[in-house]
């Protein structure tokens, strides 16, 4: 599959790895994508990555992932050309969140996901892999047992398709929490691994469910 991701920094390139090693094509994205810091990344995806602007990203992905900080994430998508995203799958990961006076959600009833949904009124969007850090998006491995990983969206085709991905890059726990609306419970479950994290001295955490 041809994936699209709006993005290049950790979580863009991580993503991009980790898909590019489960035999998919990847496009990341960048203002500058012929910066000097890209070619590493470029050298190790071979000739199953490349790196180009947003709107070619957007244009090469069967289904686009956004990566990119909650500050800038509206100003790209709007700058994209909507036919580029229309009737795709696009996967939001981000969270927007502030950290004055200890981590705390930006947004108040409403959440990241549905506002890139509003904002892409003509896509699928998928929300995903947000209650996470970059670092364990991959194959995560954990002695205690496997993480779970939820999702929410509109559209149980794109759902049916994120499912997939995720078990390409080692989520075999996903749990589908429901419409795109529920994302504002998976960004404040986000909120509470990230003070866990903190409290414990546990960073690169991750919530699972205990079954008997």
């Amino acid at each position: 599959m041809n994936i699209g991701i709006l993005g290049a920094g950790n979580v863009g390139k991580r993503l991009g790895t980790g898909f590019v090693k489960s035999g998919h094509r990847v496009v990341i994205s960048s203002r500058e994508p012929h910066n000097s810091k890209h070619v590493s990344w470029r050298q190790e995806a071979g000739e199953s990555g490349d790196i180009a602007s947003f709107e070619e990203a957007a244009r090469f992905g069967e289904i686009v992932i956004a990566a990119l900080p909650w500050s800038c994430l509206k100003n790209v998508l709007e700058a994209i050309d909507p036919v580029y995203l229309k009737n795709k799958t696009v996967i939001d990961v981000s969270n927007a969140v502030h950290f004055d006076n200890g981590p705390r959600l930006l947004l108040h009833d409403t959440s990241a996901g549905l506002i890139v949904q509003k904002l892409l009124p003509e896509s699928h969007v998928v929300k995903t892999l947000n209650t996470i850090n970059d670092k364990i998006m991959i194959h995560p491995n954990f002695k205690e047992g496997s993480p779970i990983m939820f999702m929410s969206g509109n559209d149980n085709s794109s759902k049916d398709q994120v499912r997939a991905l995720l078990k390409d890059i080692g989520w075999t726990t996903v749990v589908d929490l429901g419409d795109i609306r529920q994302s504002l419970l998976q960004e404040s479950m986000m909120l509470a691994c990230l003070i866990s994290e903190i409290q414990l001295q546990s960073p690169g955490s991750a919530f699972a469910l205990l079954r008997h």
